[in-house]
């Protein structure tokens, strides 16, 4: 079995694998997460992070069995078309790989809704070629209140229930549908331009933020919150064989 564990800005999420399928899924604090870990047996262990806690994870594991870190020194089973690869997130990264496991050979665009929304096209389950980063939704409501003298923070963690009012009839909820209605529109955007393109684009969404979204749109879109952790297994059973 394998242990793959990715450290993001707000949080840790981590699973464990029997070949291809993930049997156990963690999401936490890093230290909460570690400790779930412990009594998990398996043969190998890959870990990716995008802020601190790298170290602490090769501290708890190397001694147990083999850990592999995710960087961009490491070979992927991926072909990249990208001017600055060593600058290119590894969670982006990680999601193009994942998407190959997912639907190999196909044209995908992998949208991923975190801190910030990025829009990544893979070709023919083979190539990287780039795509689009832009605010993630919550940085965009802490954009408008900090930029700003009178707009209110809102925490839209806490209103998911609230309908969507267009045109929005208060301050509050002009700025919910401003945030809401943008993302969408330009997520909408992004897939006709690739479509046009590509008929036979297939269309993944992941993070935070997916599930206020995936059922927006009038086309078949799949959603796999745990679509690092698929790329991350992939990377470890490809230094394997």
């Amino acid at each position: 079995m394998n242990i793959v564990i990715d450290i993001g800005n707000t949080r840790t999420k981590a699973g464990v694998f029997k070949g291809d399928q993930l049997i156990i899924q963690y999401s936490g604090a890093l230290s909460e997460v570690l400790e779930e870990l412990k009594a998990q047996k398996a043969e190998r262990l890959i870990v990716s992070a995008v802020g601190q806690g790298l170290e602490q994870v090769v501290a708890e594991f190397e001694s147990k069995l083999p850990v592999l870190v995710f960087d961009h020194e490491l070979k992927i089973p991926l072909r990249l078309d990208y001017q600055t690869p060593h600058t290119l997130g590894l969670d982006r990264l990680a999601a193009a790989i994942g998407s190959t496991v997912l639907m190999p050979e196909k044209n995908v665009l992998v949208i991923d809704m975190g801190s910030c929304m990025t829009l990544d096209f893979i070709k023919d389950g083979e190539v990287f070629c780039g795509g689009a980063i832009s605010p993630g939704m919550n940085m965009r409501f802490k954009a408008m209140h900090h930029f700003t003298h009178k707009l209110p923070l809102i925490d839209y963690s806490e209103m998911k229930q609230k309908e969507l009012i267009v045109p929005g009839k208060s301050t509050q909820d002009c700025m919910i549908t401003g945030v809401l209605k943008a993302m969408e529109f330009e997520i909408e955007g992004y897939i006709k331009h690739y479509r046009s393109l590509y008929p036979d684009l297939a269309v993944i969404i992941s993070g935070g933020d997916a599930s206020y979204f995936e059922n927006k749109f009038n086309t078949p879109i799949f959603t796999k919150d745990s679509l690092v952790l698929v790329g991350l297994n992939r990377v470890l059973e490809y230094h394997v064989a």
